[in-house]
């Protein structure tokens, strides 16, 4: 690789780097700002809304599984909503593989499920900064 190659690289790592986050961080900002509207019986069955402080929360998990996503893999905005309990759910999908979190005011809970049997390949625990990066090598790559 010729330098000239080189430069183009890093230029379009950096870009990745300083660019794709932000518009990121604005697509999760957005969908929170919509979740925060919701009010208690938003779907008809009784759910609750989410509060401020699991607002807060999960925006702030979400948006540093980002940072530590984005300084070394692809990121890709995940689906994010409320439960009935008025928990945030987030979730991304890769062909047969899903990674689900749901997101209380204490904890993290992670759904790692794959193939066609979800009581057979599925694995529950709980998210930290350790895991992160290993659970999304897994959903991207396996």
């Amino acid at each position: 690789m010729d330098m000239k190659q080189s430069e183009n690289v890093e230029y379009k790592h950096n870009l990745y780097k300083e660019i794709i986050p932000d518009t990121e961080r604005r697509k999760i900002s957005e969908r929170f700002e919509v979740l925060a509207q919701r009010e208690n019986n938003w779907d008809s069955y009784d759910s609750k809304k989410p509060t401020a402080l699991i607002l807060k929360r999960a925006q702030d998990i979400i948006e540093n599984m980002l940072d530590i996503v984005s300084s070394e893999s692809l990121w890709f905005t995940p689906f994010i909503s409320s439960d009935e309990d008025g928990y945030i759910t987030a979730a991304w999908y890769n062909g047969e593989r899903e990674l689900h979190l749901e997101i209380d005011e204490n904890e993290v809970e992670y759904t790692k499920v794959w193939g066609d049997n979800v009581d057979m390949k599925m694995e529950i625990d709980y998210l930290n900064s350790d895991n992160c990066l290993v659970l999304w090598k897994w959903l991207l790559n396996g």
